[in-house]
């Protein structure tokens, strides 16, 4: 029922605005009373805490909206202090007060035909109970908005509609024009800015890599059984006796002559120090791997590759410049590759391979130690010749000493249009971020390339993250701002499988 309609068996109307009252009309103290409301004495505009809340987040912005809101907040404020505050001047019918009662709540009875979780639905309910609790007297909600209005019709809900000469008139067209002159001004700014861009290469960054698990005690011990079985302590140390070798027919001079070669066999000595100590010594060295291996193999991955390019495509240089690159979330590191590492681990796709080389020197088992089977020896005619030729072949690389004067070493002059390391040197250890610096970045100039590894936590199944580059410099209004999503994918590798490899590789 609309309250225009009702008998005016009050003199006191009370009023619940919604929170385009406050936005979309003049202020409260301006507005025309009598001309609304003619029959009424007194009228009390009750503010309720969802109009509260609205008018509070809406402060905080720019322009008509935001400036309003102040305004509002401003003088819902002044109930902090007073229980009420008069909107109508002296002599003036109705006399036109305003309360806050932000205790009030929607009606129960009224939930299943409300949504309480919009505002609209919720002032609605606040009406209604607001209603119920004041036995009879008249209270309505305000608002000129169709969604509250058609909520407050279907659950009857007493109403007025704000009259049309309370709303403000649309912003005019000086303000627009202004409006537009200002943003051309800030979009001539910019264009006249260095154009700064962050290209990420082979996106999507996803990765894969291996967690390998420590060997069992029953699988160190059968890998042990198959190095015993492959590789048996030798028990042949070679003949026991002397024999002794001279140069055959036809040779000449003095190594006819005196030229002749004896063999001595192994010692008890030699023979005792390798069944006692080099075999048993070489056995432990070989568990040893095998109990160490699952760490050799995490480590002796390849490490997945990401590079950027920085690119000044504006019409100026880009004064003053830092760069940064930081990794969030997965528990993600950057490394700065080895200087004199070549990428060539790709996939076409943007993976990066984690299969690890077992032939590569990185992981081997030792070898074992050789027996002991004796040995040919010269005898001293033969050990003088070759004493002889040896000093006749170090007489050849024998060179005059000259005095090396060490010049005095300069600092290099940094170049304005480089980019260097903020900490001063190439970052050596894992880091979570890194930063350069540029005096004067040139425009139109070839990318800047950025490469790095990715050192990912193996002790989860998936590490997901995010690079993130900014590019600041003095004669940029904002920052450039970009983040890459990295994602690495760990699955479990064999540990039997490598170490079994390895002994292969014995031979």
């Amino acid at each position: 029922m609309d309250a225009a309609s009702m008998p005016a068996t009050h003199k006191t109307l009370h009023l619940i605005p919604d929170t385009n009252v406050f936005m979309q009309c003049r202020h409260l103290h301006e507005l025309p009373w009598s001309t609304a409301f003619p029959e009424w004495d007194a009228i009390v505009v009750v503010l309720v805490a969802p109009v509260i809340r609205e008018i509070d987040r809406q402060k905080g912005g720019q322009g008509r909206l935001a400036k309003r809101a102040r305004t509002a907040n401003s003088l819902i404020g002044r109930l902090i202090d007073s229980s009420a505050v008069e909107l109508s001047g002296d002599g003036e019918q109705p006399i036109v007060t305003l309360v806050a009662m932000p205790e009030l709540r929607p009606n129960p009875s009224l939930q299943d035909d409300l949504d309480y979780t919009q505002a609209d639905d919720s002032i609605v309910g606040i009406v209604s109970a607001f209603l119920n609790a004041q036995e009879g007297r008249q209270v309505a909600l305000l608002s000129n908005d169709n969604g509250p209005l058609m909520s407050a019709r279907r659950v009857s809900v007493p109403f007025h509609r704000v009259p049309s000469d309370w709303l403000l008139p649309a912003e005019g067209d000086e303000d627009q024009k202004r409006l537009r002159a200002l943003e051309g001004e800030v979009k001539r700014l910019k264009s006249a800015e260095p154009m700064c861009v962050i290209q990420p290469h082979g996106e999507p960054w996803e990765f894969g890599a291996e967690r390998f698990q420590p060997l069992t005690e029953e699988q160190i011990q059968s890998l042990m059984a198959m190095v015993k079985e492959r590789f048996t302590a030798a028990t042949d140390f070679g003949s026991r006796e002397k024999a002794e070798h001279r140069p055959g027919l036809g040779l000449s001079g003095i190594y006819a002559l005196y030229g002749r070669e004896e063999f001595v066999p192994a010692s008890d000595d030699e023979i005792a120090l390798y069944q006692k100590e080099q075999y048993p010594d070489w056995l432990s060295r070989c568990e040893t791997c095998f109990r160490e291996l699952h760490y050799q193999l995490q480590n002796a991955q390849e490490l997945p590759r990401i590079e950027v390019d920085l690119l000044n495509e504006g019409s100026r240089p880009a004064e003053g410049v830092r760069v940064v690159f930081y990794l969030r979330g997965g528990g993600l590191l950057l490394k700065l590759p080895q200087e004199d590492d070549v990428s060539e681990s790709s996939d076409g796709y943007g993976k990066l391979s984690g299969e690890i080389e077992i032939g590569s020197p990185r992981i081997a088992l030792p070898r074992p130690p050789s027996a002991p089977t004796g040995h040919w020896k010269r005898t001293s005619v033969s050990s003088l010749m070759g004493a002889m030729e040896q000093a006749a072949r170090l007489s050849s690389l024998a060179r005059p000493l000259t005095p090396l004067i060490n010049p005095p070493v300069f600092p290099t002059p940094r170049e304005p249009d480089a980019f260097y390391w903020k900490t001063g040197s190439r970052p050596e250890y894992p880091r979570p971020g890194t930063e350069l610096t540029c005096e004067q970045w040139r425009h139109r100039a070839e990318p800047e390339s950025f490469e790095f590894e990715i050192i990912s936590a193996l002790d989860r199944d998936d590490c997901i993250g995010a690079l993130h580059v900014e590019i600041h410099a003095s004669n940029l209004t904002d920052p450039i701002k970009k983040a890459i999503p990295i994602r690495v994918s760990v699955r479990i590798g064999s540990t039997w499988e490598k170490a079994t490899e390895l002994i292969e590789q014995l031979g």
